[in-house]
């Protein structure tokens, strides 16, 4: 059932990311790596709250062992992020002073939407292949090519 341990799931991810915001916070405050370090490397925690069940310690171990590997492309998803989410934040305001604050929500909800909505698609994506261990689809074939029926140019 989906809505068996939804209380459970919602107070542990909110515990979570406020010990995620505040590590991440920390991190950019010393210096800006270890920031996008500590993004990357909880970037999964909430995958492991609905979709493993785990609880708080459990699940933040658990993103920080699925990202060993990855953080350097993790990181570049967190900037990735980061910039999108500074060109919808300083939409509004500019519409909003040019007096159009129906448009700055309008063009707020369609950037938010679509931007994010392939964001996480891609962050579930990376997920499911770390988590079943980078099982990626082999496309690659065991037999050589033939190309004796190939013409050449």
């Amino acid at each position: 059932m989906a809505t068996q341990r939804l209380g459970r799931a919602t107070v542990t991810a909110l515990v979570g990311g406020l010990i995620v915001n505040i590590t991440v916070m920390i991190g950019f405050v010393l210096l800006f790596f270890p920031g996008l370090f500590f993004a990357a490397s909880f970037l999964f925690f909430i995958f492991a709250i609905a979709v493993e069940d785990r609880g708080i310690i459990s699940s933040l171990k658990r993103s920080w062992g699925l990202a060993h590997g990855s953080r350097l492309k993790l990181g570049v998803l967190v900037v990735v992020s980061a910039l999108f989410g500074g060109i919808i934040g300083g939409v509004t305001p500019l519409l909003n002073l040019a007096g159009a604050p129906v448009a700055a929500d309008i063009a707020t909800v369609v950037l938010t939407t679509v931007f994010f909505l392939p964001y996480y698609a891609i962050i579930a994506s990376a997920y499911c292949q770390l988590r079943d261990g980078g099982n990626v689809p082999d496309r690659s074939t065991s037999k050589p090519v033939n190309t004796s029926q190939v013409s050449e140019l």
